[in-house]
């Protein structure tokens, strides 16, 4: 398995990258049959260590794992992300199995297919709209239009609702956007901030 290990803000030395190489390996062999590419971004800020941790099992609609950490210490930091990255892969243990099992696409009905789409990254509103509000004169509120920062191929996958749940918690996301299997409809599934889950299928 390739497992590149990256600082920002700090250097990586050899010891922390064969910890890291280490860990992943062994981790990543109880839930991956084969080899899997990985990758540890370490940055620190201020007194703290963050690590962003992801798993790619690099296949067509395989496996894709995100988790992060944060401690004052950087081993600490990647023990927890590498732990967040192992919680989420056992809780979807049968899960992965089944979904493996149902060999990629050729479950699906042919009219079925996933979608090719574009993914813009652009920057926060440039204007704090409840500060802006609490202006005496509304009319000077100006919002600016969005810049892109950056954009990139994607693909809508179609899934079934539990595959996209998976695929979503798995990936660390706040939404995913799916064609729903089920029906072939464009479906949203989310995270609320109440810790439910909800999903949007349109009529």
């Amino acid at each position: 398995m390739q497992v590149r290990v990256l600082g920002s803000n700090m250097e990586v030395g050899d010891s922390l990258t064969s910890y890291s190489q280490d860990h992943l390996e062994k981790m990543v062999k109880k839930f991956f049959e084969k080899a899997v590419s990985s990758e540890v971004h370490f940055k620190k800020e201020g007194h703290l260590f963050k690590v962003l941790l992801i798993i790619n099992e690099g296949v067509k609609r395989g496996i894709f794992v995100k988790s992060d950490g944060e401690a004052g210490d950087v081993y600490g930091a990647f023990n927890e992300a590498s732990k967040k990255a192992e919680n989420q892969l056992r809780r979807y243990r049968n899960r992965i199995k089944d979904y493996r099992a149902q060999g990629g696409l050729k479950n699906i009905e042919p009219d079925l297919k996933n979608l090719v789409a574009t993914k813009y990254v652009m920057p926060p509103l440039p204007y704090n709209v409840f500060n802006e509000m609490e202006s005496d004169d509304l009319n000077e509120v100006k919002p600016k239009n969005h810049s892109v920062i950056a954009e990139k191929t994607t693909e809508i996958e179609t899934l079934d609702l539990e595959e996209a749940i998976m695929k979503m918690d798995l990936a660390n996301l706040p939404a995913l956007v799916f064609i729903n299997k089920k029906n072939g409809k464009m479906n949203v599934v989310y995270h609320r901030k109440d810790g439910l889950i909800s999903l949007i299928d349109p009529q």
